[in-house]
């Protein structure tokens, strides 16, 4: 037992350590004084020192963290007589200086080889027009919604008073950001190539194309993905999706979906029909696991609409939603009744009711998951309910869940929890019930120097009631599974009915560049436990930690613009064994904002299954 607390202890005081140590330390930066050693001439440094500080490693302005420029309120209600839209292409230009221009001959041969964002693109993406009556509101959440298309890099809207001062003209300024990645690999065994392009032609249009080449079996993996988004100024987004690997898996689909794309949206829904197969495997217990074909054909039509109760702070804007939806999942081949007792993988219909009140509004942050550039960080609180009715063989369910979330910042500090609780009910008695419990903590801007820091942390506690004694019920800490933990991969027989997950990073944002790209240590600590109610959950064999320290790779001009080096530490993996280092396995995107959008009706998330 003794040994037990012991190595508990250890995780813990590492995973503390993690989340204090840093934040201490940046603390403490208002007291460190800094000493001025005086400025070495430019002749003092070597040729290779001049090359090196001028294209590889340098230091760059440190950015502010304030809007560029602020929306003037007093012309609110003016009549709006113009929208003049000026695009730029990505590299040489700037918004707070209007006579900047590019001037290096790389500058230029990207912005020649770059389709710059067309103005029609732009303007049908704002949500007023010329003759509307100018509402700050929707000229800032127009900010908002451009910044969330990835295709700018920076994008202002500033009203002025015309001549007669009856009326005002708008200005959209705008920067692209460099939208292409091509990227190919080779090995002994394989090789492939992918493009990527998010502003196909100027026009907004996603393609990602990717091949590869197994030389050993000679199969082939393709994908085919591609994008129309705001289709006929419906803001409706289509997509048509083909992927194969190697081992034949395939997914084909074709789907249209237009979200709540802002607060001020009153309409929502989507339409998706696609096919899926694969193989995989129940018994994750088992030494010499038995793979099944899992096939399904599947249908999802869903409406929301929103009715507006309260924007009287022109803070928040509050909506009353209502929802509902049809879901239907037809599986043309699976397990067998041996290893799917229960026939989760057969025939289910669903329908949805959904009803929910969501009162957000966005703050506009840098230095969160870029360097620099403008983020939109969700502020509010969600209330919803959801109602189903689940159409089975043989049998009927009813549904019932419901979900709570609030955020906002306090003192700087951002806080937000997320709670969500629901039950199938079959016979006048629940099974498969879910309680999932979610926390999210990003602390305010540190400095020490010119290194700008952040303390991220997140919770995450799942716990299910009645569930099916199956293998597809469960719980587990793999990587690929509902809230994993990356780098877990062999710890199959690590499974229950209840999971923790915490994790903390701290991620810095330095001052200094290399090949264009800003460098951004970091240092990432995770503990996970699974195990099942009836037993003591924080037992040493249903512990899994994590250490890492990582660089990522930042760099403003891209669409897609960070990569990252990084190494973990894992004191101990069951069924992979014990001191093990594992590299690029931490990912910073596990820290998603929330939303607090209620939108499309669905069951509570349990396991990778769902």
């Amino acid at each position: 037992m003794k040994n037990i607390q012991s190595y508990i202890l250890n995780c813990l005081i590492v995973f503390l350590f993690s989340f204090s140590g840093f934040q201490v330390l940046a603390q403490k930066t208002d007291t460190v004084k800094v000493v001025n050693q005086g400025k070495k001439s430019e002749k003092e440094y070597s040729k290779f020192r001049k090359l090196y500080s001028k294209y590889l490693f340098k230091q760059r302005k440190t950015a502010t963290s304030t809007p560029i420029t602020s929306i003037n309120t007093s012309f609110e209600g003016k009549p709006i007589r113009y929208i003049h839209i000026s695009s730029h292409d990505p590299f040489g230009y700037s918004l707070q200086d209007t006579l900047k221009r590019p001037t290096k001959w790389i500058e230029k041969t990207g912005n020649t080889l770059h389709g710059k964002t067309k103005n029609f693109v732009i303007r049908e993406l704002l949500l007023f027009k010329d003759g509307d009556l100018l509402d700050t509101l929707k000229l800032k959440e127009s900010e908002r919604v451009l910044r969330s298309q990835r295709l700018l890099r920076r994008v202002e809207i500033v009203p002025k008073m015309t001549e007669n001062s009856d009326s005002v003209d708008v200005y959209v300024n705008s920067i692209d950001t460099w939208s292409m990645v091509a990227t190919g690999s080779i090995s002994t065994s394989k090789a492939g190539v992918r493009i990527r392009e998010r502003n196909f032609l100027g026009l907004g249009h996603v393609f990602d194309n990717r091949y590869r080449h197994n030389y050993k079996t000679g199969n082939n993996l393709y994908q085919f993905n591609y994008t129309v988004p705001n289709i006929a100024k419906t803001r409706i987004t289509g997509n048509v999706n083909y992927f194969k690997n190697e081992l034949d898996h395939f997914n084909k689909s074709i789907n249209f979906t237009r979200p709540f794309y802002s607060p001020l949206a009153r309409y929502a829904g989507g339409i998706s029909v696609g096919q899926t197969y694969y193989q995989d495997s129940l018994a994750y217990g088992i030494p010499n696991m038995e793979y099944y074909n899992f096939k399904y054909n599947y249908t999802d039509i869903w409406g929301a609409r929103a009715f507006r109760i309260s924007n009287s702070d022109r803070r928040n804007i509050t909506n009353f939603i209502i929802s509902s939806r049809f879901y239907d999942r037809t599986y043309k081949e699976g397990p067998t009744h041996e290893a799917d007792p229960y026939e989760m993988f057969n025939k289910q219909t669903n329908y949805f009711l959904g009803l929910g009140i969501s009162s957000r509004r966005y703050e506009k942050l840098n230095y969160l998951f870029q360097q620099g550039n403008d983020e939109d960080v969700a502020v509010g609180k969600v209330f919803g309910l959801t109602m189903a009715m689940q159409d089975r063989p043989g049998y009927e369910r009813f549904y019932i869940g419901a979900k709570t979330s609030a955020g906002g910042f306090l003192k700087g500090n951002f806080f937000g929890i997320d709670a969500q609780a629901g039950s199938f009910f079959r016979a006048g008695e629940g099974e498969q019930t879910t309680v999932n419990l979610q926390g999210l903590y990003f602390s305010k801007l540190l400095s020490i120097g010119n290194w700008n820091i952040r303390q991220f942390a997140k919770v995450n506690y799942l716990i299910g009631f009645n569930r099916w004694d199956t293998s597809a019920d469960e719980l587990t800490l793999h990587e690929h599974d509902l809230y994993g933990m990356d780098g877990v991969r062999g710890a199959r027989n690590l499974k229950g009915d209840q999971k923790l997950l915490m994790e903390v990073q701290t991620q810095t944002y330095s001052p200094y560049e290399f090949l264009g790209f800003r460098i951004s240590p970091f240092f990432n600590a995770a503990l996970g436990v699974v195990g099942n109610r009836k037993s003591n959950f924080f037992e040493k064999d249903n512990i899994v930690a994590r250490v890492g320290l990582g660089v990522l790779f930042t760099n403003d001009y891209f669409v897609f613009n960070n990569f990252q080096i990084s190494f973990s530490f894992y004191p101990r993996i069951p069924a992979e064994g014990s001191n093990i280092i594992k590299s690029n396995v931490i990912d910073n995107r596990d820290f998603n904002l929330m939303d607090f959008d209620f939108s499309k009706p669905n069951y509570i998330r349990w396991n990778r299954w769902d």
